[in-house]
């Protein structure tokens, strides 16, 4: 729809606009970006310049906005980005004025993670959020990507999403891959899901005290800004920390089973792993990747006594 031909919107529109993007995970997406997907300019940048900005006011209030004041296409042009994005950005709901059955779902998110190749039977385990969404997937049971992703919709529907499940959704339906990579073992440039990025966000949630101290109990040498960083963390903390991530690490290696059988390969002939975590192209991501992957394949004596023989016992060879 063209701004330039734009009939007045009505009061009761805009409403149902508003309506909408209250419980929208593009709320707080810059406008400018929306309307570049809908292919109508928008003349403001920046981080505040998005639809929350806009729908706290009434239909009226709207055109006394700084900005919008005396600028009809202005208005209508924001009205039209709105309007469209819900119409065929918006993965929750279409601006169709019908009654659907709240047992159907909504198949938007199926689509795109066929397109990206990545499994919608991916465990929620493999997925990573913070604590407190973490704890939310763990307390209603959620076992799947796809059981994640009908638990966002269908909350959407009731509250405002926030945190960094609205950001992984907004990311999803963007097929946003910088964005999905955060969260998903999904490799960029490629598609599907890999181990080596699954090794990589487990060792990402590691804070760098504890990420330096698996690097030398690997046998890696420290620089030593990294080695002031890594004694002046807790070694019960960073001990702890270690040893839930080689548990996951277990758990990927169980489910990626091609992948795994080629990174043990690779530690059992003499190879280079480090090649195998090049795809991730983040090199301390990819050190840290790596030391994990040593203690379940490799050979780890650990250099600080006991601190790492408490862990040895942790995979089945």
């Amino acid at each position: 729809m063209s701004a330039d031909h734009l009939e007045r919107y009505s009061e009761e529109e805009w409403e149902h606009i508003r309506k909408r993007f209250f419980n929208s995970i593009l709320n707080d997406t810059e406008i400018v970006k929306l309307g570049q997907n809908v292919g109508v300019s928008w003349p403001f940048k920046g981080s505040d310049e998005t639809p929350s900005k806009y729908i706290e006011y009434s239909f009226d209030e709207l055109k006394d906005v700084p900005g919008l004041i005396g600028k009809q296409r202005r208005l209508h042009s924001l009205i039209d980005i709105l309007r469209e994005t819900l119409a065929f950005d918006d993965p929750f709901a279409d601006m169709v004025e019908t009654v659907e059955s709240e047992s159907e779902e909504d198949d938007t998110f199926e689509r795109i993670l066929a397109k990206l190749m990545i499994p919608t039977t991916l465990p929620s385990e493999f997925l990573h959020f913070s604590p407190d969404t973490n704890e939310l997937v763990k307390n209603e049971d959620l076992k799947t990507l796809l059981e994640v992703i009908h638990f966002g919709q269908k909350l959407a529907r009731s509250v405002v999403v926030g945190g960094d499940l609205k950001t992984f959704l907004n990311g999803l339906a963007h097929k946003d891959e910088p964005g999905i990579k955060k969260h998903i073992p999904y490799r960029r440039g490629e598609r599907g899901v890999h181990l080596a990025e699954a090794i990589g966000l487990i060792g990402s949630d590691l804070d760098e005290a504890t990420q330096y101290e698996l690097l030398l109990q690997s046998g890696e040498e420290l620089t030593a800004e990294e080695e002031s960083i890594r004694v002046a963390g807790s070694p019960l903390k960073k001990e702890a920390a270690i040893k839930v991530a080689l548990q996951k690490v277990d758990a990927v290696c169980n489910w990626f089973t091609a992948e795994a059988s080629e990174l043990e390969q690779l530690f059992s002939s003499g190879g280079k792993p480090e090649r195998f975590f090049i795809y991730m192209n983040e090199p301390q991501s990819e050190r840290t990747a790596c030391a994990l992957a040593r203690f379940k394949y490799g050979s780890v004596d650990g250099r600080k006594g006991g601190f790492m023989g408490k862990l040895s016992g942790l995979f089945a060879r």
